[in-house]
This record gives C-alpha cells, sequence and structure tokens, in this order.
C-alpha cells in the first residue's frame, strides 16, 4: 500500500492559508494593503468578535471587472506581476496571489466589486457559479465571516475576542501610518473607533492614530537624508521624553511596507544608544530605494526584507538617524522641549530615573576639589580642548567659559542666562518662556562626551599589552573573522591559537581594566561579522569615552559663579544630543511661565 499520497487541494489550499493568514489581523492587514495597490482614497474596515466572526474592508479604488472575480480567488492569481523576473523589482505591497485565495480557504468569502468602465458592480462566492450583479459605487467591498471554523486547530488557537480586536487595531495603525494620503476608518463591534482624514500629513496621523505617544512634541526629531539611491524620512520621538519597551511605538517602513527588520532595528539602536535610557525611543521612519536593491518575497507575511548591500544600508539609516539626533539645540533648525508642566508624566522623571540618578551622597557626586576661579577655568576649558590629550580615568576637570570668552546670557538663547544653583546640582535658568532647570553634572557629561569624541577621532588608536594573555573560545564565524581580519581589529590584538580558540594579548588603553578582554574579541567579532568594522570601532569608542566623560564631568556641591553657568548652557546650545546625558538620562527640563500663572492664580 502505498504511504505517499497527494494531499486534496482544500487540505493543502488550509495548509498554505496558515502561512498568510495566520489571525485576523494578517486578514485585515492583506486586505487593507490591496486597497492601497488599488489606489484607493478612502478605506473603511469593520471588524466584530476580534475579526474571528466577521471582517470587512470597503474601499473606493479601481476595483475590478466581473471576469476578474472568479480568477481573484485562485490561488496564486493576481495582477501585480507576470513571471518570476519580476519579482526582482516587486513595487506593490501584493504579487504573490494568495492572500484572496489563502482567506477563502479559511473562511465565508464575499468579494464585490465595480470599476469605473463598469455600470454596476457585480458580488462573488466560491459557492456562486457566476459573478451576480450588484448596485454600488467604484471600488471593492471584501467580507470575511466564519474565520476558521472548519479548522478546528486553527480556531482553537485564536485569544480572545479582545485580543484578538487589539491586533486587529494594531495591524489597522500600521497600514494607515504608512499612507497618510488616504482617509481610514475602523468600526469594532458596530462602533466607529478610529476616523482619519485622508491628506494628512505624518505628524497629523501619529497624534490621530497614537495620542498618547510623546511623537507630537515639538522637539520631535525630524529625519530627512539622502545618499543616492537611498532616502529615509520621518520622525523620531525625543529620547528625553520617555522610551518604549521593545518594539512599541516603533515604526520602519521600506518602500511603504511595515517591516521588522533585525539589521534595521540595530541601525537605529545604535545611532541612539548614548541617547536612551531605560528602553529605546520610539519612532516612525521610512526607507526608500530603488524595489532592485530589496527582495521582499523572503516571508510568508512579508514583515521581513533582505537587502542587496545589507551593510550599506545599516550605515546610511545609523547615520541619517544620527545626524538628525546630533543638530545642536542653539541650531535654528531645533526649538526647546515643549514647556510642560513638572508635574505631567512626561516632565517628571520616573521612579527608576530618579533612583538611577546619582544622588549628593553617592561617589558619582562625590565633592572635588576647591573650585578655581573663572580666568583659571576658562583657561583649563581650553587646554582641554585645544591643546591636551583626553584626561586619563580619575582625573579631574574644572568648570568652563564659554570658548570665545564673551558671554551670551540673553533671554531668547534656547536656555536662556542662569540665575542660580540649587542645592550644587542644579542651575535654574530664565528664558523668554519661562524657567530652565538644568542638571549641571548630566550636562557637562554631555558636553565632555561629544568634545572628546572630536579628540578622540584626530588621534591613533593606543594599546596596551596585557600582562598574562587571555583565551577566548571561539564559534567557527568568529574564528574565521578573526582569521581574516586580524590586523584590523578595533581596540583589541589577539590571534588564533587553535581553530576554536584564540589569545588576546592587548586592548585599548582607554578601556584597559574596564573591560573583559575575551569577551571584548567576541563582541568586536560578532559585530564586525554582522555591521564591519568601522561599526564595531564606533561602539567600543563611545563605551571608553562614555566612561570618561562620566568621571571628568563636574560633580554635585560644586559651587559655580555665573559666568560659569552661562558658559555651560552656551556650550549645551552647541552641543550635539544635548538634550540627554551618555546614559539617556534628562540634562534640562523647560517649565513655561504658564506654569507659573496657574499656581499663583
Amino acid at each position: 500500500m502505498a504511504r505517499i499520497v497527494q494531499l486534496p487541494p482544500a487540505v493543502a489550499n488550509q495548509i498554505a492559508a496558515g502561512e498568510v493568514i495566520e489571525r485576523p489581523s494578517a486578514a485585515l492587514k492583506e486586505l487593507m494593503e490591496n486597497a492601497m495597490d488599488a489606489n484607493a482614497a478612502n478605506v473603511e474596515c469593520e471588524i466584530r468578535g476580534g475579526g474571528a466572526d466577521y471582517l470587512r474592508v470597503t474601499d473606493d479604488g479601481e476595483g475590478m471587472d466581473a471576469d476578474d472575480l472568479p480568477r481573484a480567488l485562485l490561488p496564486h492569481a493576481t495582477s501585480k506581476i507576470r513571471d518570476a523576473g519580476d519579482l526582482s523589482a516587486v513595487s506593490t505591497f501584493g504579487f504573490r496571489g494568495e492572500a484572496l485565495a489563502s482567506l477563502a480557504a479559511v473562511a465565508e468569502l464575499l468579494i464585490a466589486s465595480r470599476s469605473a468602465r463598469e455600470e454596476h458592480g457585480y458580488q462573488y462566492a466560491l459557492t456562486m457559479n457566476k459573478p451576480k450583479p450588484q448596485a454600488m459605487p467604484c471600488g471593492t467591498t471584501i467580507t470575511a465571516r466564519a474565520m476558521f471554523a472548519d479548522i478546528p486547530a486553527r480556531r482553537r488557537f485564536l485569544r480572545t475576542a479582545s485580543t484578538e480586536t487589539a491586533h486587529c487595531v494594531a495591524a489597522f495603525q500600521r497600514a494607515a501610518l504608512a499612507s497618510p494620503r488616504a482617509g481610514f476608518a475602523m468600526i469594532v463591534n458596530e462602533k466607529k473607533r478610529i476616523t482619519l482624514p485622508p491628506s494628512q500629513t505624518l505628524k497629523e496621523r501619529l497624534a490621530s492614530l497614537f495620542p498618547a505617544l510623546p511623537a507630537l512634541a515639538e522637539d520631535a526629531l525630524v529625519v530627512g537624508e539622502e545618499a543616492g539611491a537611498l532616502k529615509l524620512s520621518g520622525v523620531i520621538f525625543a529620547p528625553s521624553h520617555g522610551a518604549t519597551s521593545k518594539s512599541a511605538g516603533q515604526f520602519f517602513y521600506v518602500n511603504g511596507r511595515f517591516v521588522r527588520d533585525r539589521i534595521l532595528r540595530r541601525a537605529i539602536s545604535d545611532a541612539l544608544r548614548t541617547m536612551a535610557h531605560d528602553g529605546e525611543p520610539g519612532y516612525a521612519l521610512f526607507l526608500t530605494m530603488p524595489p532592485e536593491m530589496v527582495d521582499v518575497n523572503v516571508h510568508p507575511a512579508k514583515l521581513e526584507v533582505r537587502f542587496v548591500d545589507t551593510q550599506a544600508v545599516f550605515h546610511f539609516i545609523r547615520r541619517a538617524a544620527g545626524k538628525a539626533l546630533a543638530t545642536p539645540l542653539g541650531s535654528p533648525l531645533r526649538t526647546p522641549p515643549p514647556m510642560s508642566n513638572p508635574s505631567s508624566s512626561q516632565a517628571a522623571s520616573s521612579p527608576s530615573q530618579q533612583q538611577q540618578h546619582p544622588s549628593p551622597s553617592s561617589p558619582a557626586y562625590s565633592s572635588p576639589s576647591q573650585p578655581q576661579s573663572s580666568k583659571d577655568a576658562a583657561e583649563a576649558w581650553r587646554q582641554m580642548f585645544a591643546q591636551s590629550p583626553p584626561p586619563s580615568q580619575g582625573e579631574e576637570r574644572q568648570p568652563f567659559a564659554d570658548n570665545t570668552g564673551a558671554l551670551l546670557p540673553d533671554d531668547d538663547k534656547p536656555l536662556g542666562r542662569a540665575l542660580g544653583q540649587m542645592h550644587d546640582i542644579y542651575i535654574i535658568a530664565e528664558n523668554s518662556a519661562g524657567l530652565v532647570i538644568v542638571d549641571m553634572h548630566a550636562a557637562h557629561e554631555r558636553v565632555l562626551y561629544e568634545k572628546l569624541k572630536i579628540a578622540y577621532n584626530a588621534k591613533s588608536l593606543q594599546m596596551q599589552p596585557l600582562l598574562a594573555p587571555e583565551r577566548a573560545p571561539l564559534s567557527p564565524s568568529q574564528a574565521a573573522a578573526l582569521r581574516e581580519h586580524s590586523g584590523d581589529l578595533p581596540g583589541v590584538s589577539a590571534k588564533l591559537i587553535t581553530d576554536d580558540a584564540a589569545e588576546v594579548s592587548a586592548v585599548a588603553t582607554l578601556i584597559a581594566g574596564r573591560a573583559d578582554p575575551g569577551r571584548l574579541l567576541i563582541e568586536v567579532l560578532d559585530g564586525a561579522n554582522e555591521f564591519g568594522f568601522a561599526a564595531a570601532a564606533e561602539v567600543l569608542r563611545d563605551k571608553a569615552l562614555s566612561t570618561i566623560a562620566c568621571h571628568a564631568a563636574i560633580r554635585a556641591n560644586r559651587k559655580l559663579d555665573t559666568e560659569e553657568m552661562n558658559a555651560l548652557l552656551r556650550q549645551m546650545e552647541e552641543t550635539e544630543r544635548s538634550g540627554v546625558c551618555n546614559h539617556g538620562r534628562p540634562c534640562w527640563q523647560q517649565i513655561d511661565r504658564a506654569f507659573f500663572d496657574k499656581i499663583f492664580h
């Protein structure tokens, strides 16, 4: 008796459908993308019972003729491509011809459509012999009922209706964010839940979809960068306004398609690594590139992509995001953070942030030696970055004056003019909007860090031999990387001693005694394998210089005169990423005059 048999078409279709339609939200995503491919100006979605009981998507797009309706429900039937060669340059959301056929295999599907060429529309289902006439405007309506009703094994894995509804809403939000030119509406259990007008800007669409996110703060960082065929645009939510957990509030699109890509997320994380605290800031970013440079046919749900030149894309995104984050506060492209009530959730530090901020009694705030005069401080400041090498570990640096020696205490400066200190920890300044409170240690730490990077990049990396070489076990890929690039490793000197082990003989002087040599080698090799040695070198540099800046920054209980305080404010306005310190904690906070007017009636 033969043990190998060919599955019936119905069973094969249900198995294939499971890869594309894993839950109702996946069906909603596919139908919304079909509407966008049809150039719809308005899309209305409706779900009941989490989408499993009832799911409908109506659009006013190009529609289909009567002859196309039966073919639309056949497996691998599509209007998007014609042959395998078209897969190398896919410019539409859909192209495989799987979504409608898969949905018809797991639900009762009814499709109604009318093109501008027809006097009326038609409706069709697999139970019909041929399409039937139906009065309707131009566009398409697809209705799915009783999803997975005939597949108990699949239905059993669905969550509660409220959970499936949440997944559907998230899919709706991602699709609607990608197309702010179109209008969208979502009805949940017969109640309109979301209404989005057409022709919104990105910020307006974000405000409509996610009113709780800090994306619309006036200092949301706008990204706009081009390099050859690559273009990145969008916004990064200001790190000082809080972080997200995992991928919440993080939206990345490639040619309009929402993707979850490890390389892209790593590039953004690298750009933000000295900006975020307790999580990662959110963002809505859109990468545009020629379709032949990216393969979207690598995941059943098309949530992953593969780039022809991964490293080029990685470095471009990291550079573009870093450039937006690096815009100095005093630049015409930047304005101060929004004037917020300190008692609000955005203005006040979370308990975890307060606990991790050094207190006056902690070692980070230990009292230094007697302060010097402003004249001496100015000279120390100029020497520090003009002639002197980066400070060694534990070396104490003194306060400073403005680089030009001319103070600019005008109220119209972003951080205003200094009024005094509070508890010898915070600088209180006045600007045209109200008061500015500056954490002088955090602010000076960021200023030092950015200056140290400039000074460091002008010098070669000094190495310090280890007293005793350290052995490090390696994976095959790590060993291959070391074999190929042993003379190019940033910050670490090592050689293979066996096929699966290396010997580390020296590390960068800046991090000697602060990093485990074996672990450092593995981090560098892994980073170099994935992103190239240039990226690995930058990570190593940033870790070392961040530690030095933290140790060298002015501490609590340090008295500063007005000239020194104003000098720090001016330096902050000229410094990249001055909103947060190297550890991602806020450096300053604006309090508007209206807050005080309210307090005192």
